[in-house]
């Protein structure tokens, strides 16, 4: 949900920004494709960030995917961002872990292997049937 800050736009300038009605804005909202802030007087009021994602919604919906579509797409996608976030969080722990463990063994290597303790993260595609 945008921030009061930040959404600026009423529904009738958010309409003609991103080329729909604005009864098409409270329908996508309806189905969960949008969730504009609303003021303490119910206001509803759009972002840049709403208006990037209004762009994405009418680009899936030229090439033909059905709203319900288009609420997976997005759900999806946000869920990409957070998992991808979270693989950078862990990295960056496994980096820190790594130094110190280092730092404290001096080499940061199992005696005369050349091998670390903590292993490599092993990507692997999901479409990979191993």
């Amino acid at each position: 949900m945008a921030r009061s800050e930040d959404a600026v736009y009423i529904i009738s300038v958010a309409a003609e920004l991103a080329g729909v009605h604005p009864q098409t804005l409270r329908i996508y909202e309806r189905k969960g494709l949008i969730e504009p802030y609303r003021t303490p007087g119910g206001t509803r009021r759009y972002s840049d960030d709403d208006l990037t994602r209004l762009a994405m919604i009418a680009e899936l919906s030229g090439d033909g995917v059905s709203l319900e579509g288009i609420r997976r797409i997005l759900e999806l996608e946000l869920e990409n961002s957070r998992l991808r976030s979270q693989v950078d969080r862990l990295r960056r722990l496994l980096e820190n872990a790594e130094e110190r463990y280092r730092g404290a063994s001096g080499t940061g290597t199992a005696a005369g292997t050349g091998r670390r303790y903590l292993p490599d993260v092993v990507r692997r595609s999901p479409f990979d049937k191993r």
